[in-house]
């Protein structure tokens, strides 16, 4: 079958750049900020200037209401020729226009389309009115503000009763005037702030690519790494926001080291200590082909046997050890008095079919008592004790297990019966392939260094001692959970 080259894609960025993400994302913001500007400075204009033209209006209708006033009284009220049009005004707006600045007059000039007043007799007849005033009122007979649409247009309207010449003045202000200030007056506070946009813009985009460029001189770093350089990484002035990702690669780095260490030392020790093992059992392959009787090859075959259980169970400690490691293998909290009575049970036939005897020794508090761990490790760690000193416990030996408690730790023990250990032996129990009495042990000399390795794993204490029956004792020690 042809082999397909592996293509390596590249990860699809799900949010692009960071930098166009804050441009984006800070320009949003201002430009949502100078519009809420906008509208709350409108807002606030529109109610000063309210307040501002209520109290302009008030005053020019008491000025319009005093002017006005005598010329009520000279009116004929029964002439067909009311109502009388006053354009005085807007004459000299006009005239105003000519003479001087076009802009300022044509601004009055308008300014006088949108403003009227108007003079009703009590009967509701018009008497007097402006140029640019209709002749439906206003308002109704009420003194005061008040608001009128007329031709699509909304007025404001202050309205006085003279009460001696019995007459209603109107006076009646375009809203538009109003609104149209305070629009302008609005614009003027947006208008720096659009202004200065595109350089809050250049600053913006400045200030963030110098924030990031500690991002790039990581990747830079990175890219340009020897790939069997696991060392941790090492910049200067790295900001504290990137500190937990320089941190977790250094984290991840020393990881593979210690994976690639275990993986370098599970090779080493395989072929360092299958190399014997296999030899011997080729060599007794060898013999039970070239056997010439049944009793050579049975014997022949019996020591192959017993040749590939030694290379299967030291195969097994050495991934057992291989897999030793925090991120690969969960923890739980377990009762160490009965996953011993588990293992005990279960090696208990092997041992009596040995020749050998084992005791148990507990105390009842610990049927309350947990630890924290792994009951797949500590059943590998309390078979290999169990087996260790099993090996060296003559026939008719006795082989000690006892589980002790305390408020903050549980308490392993391990004896036997056997020759024991010198005191100055003890370091070298947990080194790899050190055998006790090498000439008869026939284990591999994994087993303690497997032990010490789980220990460490689970933060127990590991220690030898001289058993009372002359053996080696081996004590590990437990924190409660």
């Amino acid at each position: 079958m042809p082999i397909k080259d592996s293509v390596q894609h590249k990860p699809t960025a799900m949010f692009g750049s960071i930098t166009r993400v804050l441009l984006v994302g800070i320009l949003s913001l201002t430009v949502l900020y100078i519009s809420a500007i906008y509208v709350l400075s409108q807002r606030q204009a529109v109610h000063e200037i309210e307040e501002l033209f209520d109290a302009q209006l008030a005053h020019s209708s008491n000025i319009l209401f005093n002017l006005l006033g005598e010329s009520v009284s000279t009116i004929d009220q029964s002439s067909k020729h009311l109502p009388v049009v006053y354009h005085g005004l807007e004459t000299a707006l006009k005239n105003g226009a000519q003479e001087g600045d076009g802009k300022d007059s044509l601004n009055a000039l308008f300014y006088e389309k949108k403003v009227a007043y108007q003079i009703f007799n009590a009967n509701g007849k018009l008497l007097i009115k402006s140029g640019s005033a209709p002749d439906t009122p206003f308002a109704n007979k009420q003194p005061g503000f008040s608001r009128t649409e007329l031709n699509q247009e909304q007025w404001r309207v202050f309205s006085m009763y003279d009460e001696d010449w019995d007459f209603w003045l109107h006076v009646a202000e375009s809203e538009y005037i109003r609104e149209d200030l305070a629009h302008d007056i609005a614009a003027q506070t947006l208008l720096p702030g659009l202004v200065l946009l595109p350089i809050i813009l250049g600053l913006l985009a400045f200030i963030i690519r110098i924030a990031v460029n500690p991002l790039k001189q990581l990747a830079e770093h990175i890219s340009k790494r020897d790939p069997k350089n696991l060392s941790p990484i090492n910049i200067e002035h790295i900001p504290k926001e990137m500190m937990p990702v320089m941190e977790a690669i250094n984290d991840l780095f020393l990881r593979l080291q210690d994976a690639i260490k275990r993986e370098q030392r599970l090779t080493a020790d395989a072929a360092h200590e299958l190399r014997t093992p296999l030899s011997v059992v080729m060599i007794h392959a060898q013999n039970a082909l070239a056997a010439t009787n049944d009793v050579d090859r049975d014997s022949a075959l019996k020591e192959l046997e017993q040749g590939m259980s030694r290379i299967s169970r030291l195969l097994e400690q050495l991934l057992t050890l291989s897999k030793i490691n925090p991120e690969s293998i969960p923890l739980s909290k377990l009762n160490l008095l009965r996953l011993t009575e588990n293992v005990i049970a279960q090696m208990a036939p092997k041992i009596y079919e040995a020749g050998e005897e084992i005791e148990f020794k507990y105390n009842e508090a610990l049927v309350e008592v947990n630890i924290k761990g792994s009951d797949f490790l500590l059943e590998i760690l309390l078979r290999n004790l169990i087996d260790n000193a099993s090996r060296y416990s003559p026939a008719g030996g006795l082989i000690s297990v006892e589980v002790l408690s305390t408020m903050t730790e549980v308490i392993l023990s391990v004896e036997d019966s056997g020759e024991g250990v010198t005191e100055s032996d003890y370091e070298k129990l947990t080194e790899r392939f050190y055998r006790q009495q090498q000439n008869q042990s026939t284990g591999a000399g994994l087993g303690l260094s497997l032990v010490n390795s789980i220990a460490q794993f689970h933060a127990g204490e590991l220690s030898f001692y001289k058993s009372e029956m002359g053996g080696l004792g081996i004590k590990l020690v437990f924190k409660t959970a």
